[in-house]
């Protein structure tokens, strides 16, 4: 293989026999760049899911090894995902959904990108479609996944390729039951490793990201959160009118976040981990996150004021993709209130 580097691909499914999971399983049989092993593990299925699977492992392709596991109880996909790919024996493991569709090239274009010793990720793009009618949306414009960025947005799990290193960097459930608690399981892996400054972007739709309303992460398009000027002031509206209520419960979203990364640093810090050379938390973007977070989890005036402070300096990497002054000013200033509408989920309702 390429690189001297070994890769595995790690797909769990629940009741995806029905669904599409053939077609996803037929796009992996056919990349460019096949995997040494296909991990699936099974969260308890009760269709013939598991049927499916056997079948396909029959006709694996010639150096390809398929191992399928089966949950003796379900666990959910943040646990489900991360005892599976702690299951792989590759150098690099790819995640991949149960209904969705790779692009040919996308296992051969990661594997280049992670050839850099640095890089304990690659992130690819992917376009959302539909057959069933759900409202898709997609943003043709060049994301960014920087530190600060993911701390509010996260690169989708399949779009991403990990060093399994990048493994040792994650707390288990037990350390860190507030994290799995409040986000899943691709929110931690590249938060990460954007912490370690370590996560490039191949800037081209390598998959194809299948939508319909019953899937685990399917959300309806919010008409307000599309960008015009009309529903930017109905946020900072909104962020206004309802601060004192969604507020606390967002400090307590980014204080789960603070702790994680701190985990992230004294880990590294403390010599437990086979750090790379060139690898380190020790770099500008990550102290100055921990000062955004702490703002973030604050409750006086002044933690407002730095953390407007903070949404100015990083201006240009706070949003999806670069924004020019001065609009990226503007919005850097409303950010704090607008914030309020994004993370309105949180407040749990009566």
């Amino acid at each position: 293989m390429k690189h001297n580097m070994s890769l595995s691909v790690v797909m769990c499914t629940y009741n995806g026999a029905s669904r599409h999971l053939a077609e996803q399983l037929d796009s992996i049989f056919s990349q460019t760049l096949l995997p040494a092993e296909l991990i699936v593990q099974d969260d308890g299925s009760t269709d013939n899911t598991m049927d499916l699977l056997h079948d396909y492992a029959a006709k694996a392709p010639e150096g390809m090894e398929m191992r399928i596991f089966r949950n003796e109880k379900q666990m959910g996909i943040n646990a489900n995902f991360f005892s599976a790919m702690r299951r792989a024996k590759g150098d690099l493991i790819a995640v991949s959904d149960q209904d969705d569709i790779w692009m040919p090239t996308k296992l051969e274009e990661q594997v280049a990108a992670m050839a850099d010793p640095h890089m304990m990720m690659c992130v690819c793009r992917s376009v959302p479609f539909s057959e069933s009618g759900a409202e898709v949306r997609y943003d043709p414009r060049r994301p960014n996944c920087n530190l600060i960025r993911l701390f509010y947005a996260s690169m989708m799990g399949h779009c991403q390729m990990l060093r399994r290193t990048l493994l040792d960097y994650i707390p288990s459930e037990t350390e860190h039951p507030d994290i799995y608690r409040r986000t899943c399981y691709d929110v931690m892996t590249a938060t990460a490793a954007a912490a370690l400054d370590a996560i490039c972007l191949i800037d081209r739709v390598l998959v194809r990201q299948r939508r319909y309303a019953e899937t685990a992460t399917y959300v309806g398009v919010d008409a307000h959160r599309v960008r015009q000027a009309d529903n930017a002031l109905y946020m900072v509206w909104y962020g206004m009118c309802h601060w004192h209520k969604v507020k606390p419960w967002m400090r307590q979203h980014f204080a789960a976040r603070l702790t994680f990364i701190e985990w992230v640093w004294r880990h590294e810090k403390a010599g437990t981990l086979d750090v790379r050379d060139g690898v380190t938390t020790n770099n500008p973007i990550y102290a100055d996150a921990l000062k955004l977070l702490h703002a973030e989890c604050g409750t006086s005036p002044f933690s407002l004021l730095s953390l407007m402070r903070m949404y100015v300096k990083y201006r240009h990497v706070l949003f999806y993709t670069y924004e020019k002054d001065p609009v990226a000013l503007l919005r850097a200033l409303l950010h704090p209130f607008m914030q309020v509408y994004n993370y309105r989920y949180l407040v749990p309702k009566k």
